[in-house]
């Protein structure tokens, strides 16, 4: 096998730089150590900016042949395209020309077309949301109906006419927020953080390859 080809470079690779990074965190190294892990972090930065050319990339791949050939809902794409370009141009850094991200063009499309649109996106899937809740809250069983219950209460802790019908219901709400959900909300962090503890042991030792051209 290629030299270039070998797994076990870019897995030995990976070891290194993740030591680099956690040992410091239990045991004092000195300052060259910490040095080198600050230089890790940014070229972890600078990597990720690259990443963005990537997606720049494969979002014209998918975007562009969809305008030119004319498909269903191409304007759309032709939209996106558009105003990728548009945004990339006025965020360039050239205050003579009112451009960066202080300047008067950025925050124009910031303010009027990105802000409005987020918010209405934000609705639309607060009414999607609710619409979904109403068809699959059904008390099939005791853990549905207590779900069913509680997603009720909470609801009408938030709107405005749930609190001035049942004054109690705030209290209710906030009993139910920030006790069985606040307990149940730890042990989901618990159970990530030991995940994310197993899964980074997996790749310091090896055994985790999925990031190898498809886990070869």
């Amino acid at each position: 096998m290629s030299l270039l080809r070998r797994v076990e470079i870019p897995i030995a690779i990976t070891i290194i730089f993740a030591l680099i990074q956690v040992i410091p965190y239990f045991v004092n190294m000195g300052p060259a150590v910490e040095a080198t892990q600050d230089k890790v972090v940014r070229w972890t930065l600078i990597v990720s900016t690259g990443a963005l050319l990537v997606g720049l990339t494969s979002l014209l791949l998918i975007h562009v042949p969809r305008v030119t050939r004319r498909r269903t809902h191409w304007e759309y794409s032709l939209l996106l395209i558009a105003f990728m370009f548009l945004m990339t141009i006025i965020g360039l850094p050239f205050p003579e020309l009112n451009l960066g991200l202080t300047g008067y063009w950025f925050s124009f499309f910031y303010n009027n077309v990105l802000t409005p649109l987020s918010a209405s996106l934000y609705a639309i899937l607060a009414f999607y949301i609710t619409s979904a809740a109403y068809r699959a809250f059904k008390a099939r069983s005791l853990e549905a109906a207590l779900l069913l219950i509680s997603g009720t209460i909470l609801v009408l802790r938030n709107a405005p006419l749930g609190t001035f019908l049942i004054p109690q219901i705030a209290d209710l709400g906030d009993w139910i927020f920030n006790i069985p959900n606040m307990a149940v909300n730890r042990a989901i962090m618990i159970g990530g953080g030991l995940g994310a503890m197993v899964l980074g042991i997996r790749v310091l030792l090896g055994y985790e390859r999925g990031y190898l051209r498809g886990g070869e």
